[in-house]
Formats: C-alpha cells, sequence, structure tokens
C-alpha cells in the first residue's frame, strides 16, 4: 500500500467484483482481476486488522479527525500479503473518492472458485509469472495514470505502508 498525503493506493490481485456501476462491456459481477490498483482520495481514516502468527491485530490511522463533510465508506475490503506472514487483513476506509485501475490487457476470471494464484501453494500451481507479481508490488512500477490522479510527480514521492 503506498500512500501520497491523504490518498491511498493499493496493488491488488484476485480483485474480486461484486457490484458493476456502470455498464461496463469488460467487467461483470464475480470477476478477479489479476493485476489492478484501488486508488482512495482525500482518504480521512483507515481501521484494518490482520492476524500474524493466530494473533490478531487492529490499526487505526486517522489523517483527519475532524471532518464533517459526507465521507464514503468501504464495505468489504480483504486482503493477504503474499510476501510475509502476516494474512487475513480486513480493511474499512473512509474517504471521498474511489478509483479502479487496471491495464486494457487486464487477465479476468469468472467464476465461484476461479482465483488467480500468483504463488506456489500446497493445492494449487502458480499460474501469474513470478517476475511479473513481483514487479506489480514495487511502487516505481506503479502507473503514470495513478500518480497524476493523486498528485504525485514521480513514484519517489510515495510512501509505503509496510506492516
Amino acid at each position: 500500500m503506498y500512500f501520497f498525503g491523504n490518498h491511498l493506493i493499493i496493488p491488488y490481485i484476485n480483485l474480486e467484483i461484486f457490484d458493476i456501476c456502470s455498464q461496463s462491456t469488460t467487467l461483470k459481477k464475480y470477476d478477479k482481476l489479476d493485476f489492478s490498483y484501488l486508488i482512495f482520495k482525500d482518504v480521512k481514516e483507515i481501521f484494518w486488522k490482520y492476524a500474524v502468527n493466530d494473533k490478531v491485530n487492529h490499526v487505526k490511522l486517522i489523517f483527519d479527525e475532524f471532518y464533517d463533510e459526507a465521507v464514503y465508506s468501504t464495505d468489504h475490503i480483504e486482503a493477504t500479503n503474499i510476501f510475509t506472514d502476516h494474512y487475513g487483513f480486513d480493511f474499512e476506509i473512509r474517504f471521498k473518492e474511489q478509483y479502479l485501475y487496471f491495464s486494457e490487457d487486464v487477465g479476468i476470471k469468472n467464476g465461484a472458485l476461479n482465483y488467480w494464484t500468483p504463488i506456489e501453494l500446497p493445492n494449487f500451481k502458480r499460474d501469474m509469472n513470478e517476475k511479473e507479481v513481483q514487479s506489480f508490488f514495487a511502487k516505481d512500477h506503479v502507473p503514470p495514470d495513478i500518480l497524476n490522479l493523486v498528485g504525485a510527480r514521480h513514484f519517489s514521492m510515495l510512501k509505503t505502508l509496510d506492516f
């Protein structure tokens, strides 16, 4: 996860679409995207919990404690950090604007048990290129369109949120 000011960028593998707000010809309900980004602008607060070695941790980040304007709140965001022993992240984000970014050649899978597998698992073989997965999560690969959207002139201006 990356921050620029109070804007949040989350690189995401296997983002599942639960609701379509537009007449998208690309996406359908329950599609899973191989590589995408969730972008939240004017973030007010972030709450999350995650587990490490079966211990649940709770974290709260406040960007604007005294906001009085109308804001939105995420309904449900779950994630796993595939590079650490942290798992089971569950986020609630309060924000003003939200965007979903994916490339024109996004890989899409559909179906209840049809997921992208970015790492080798005991019961599932990797079906994504390891180098592409690694580079996707590097902040120097955040697309320029996203940098422009959040007002960052260069990827080096992004701050990494480590867990």
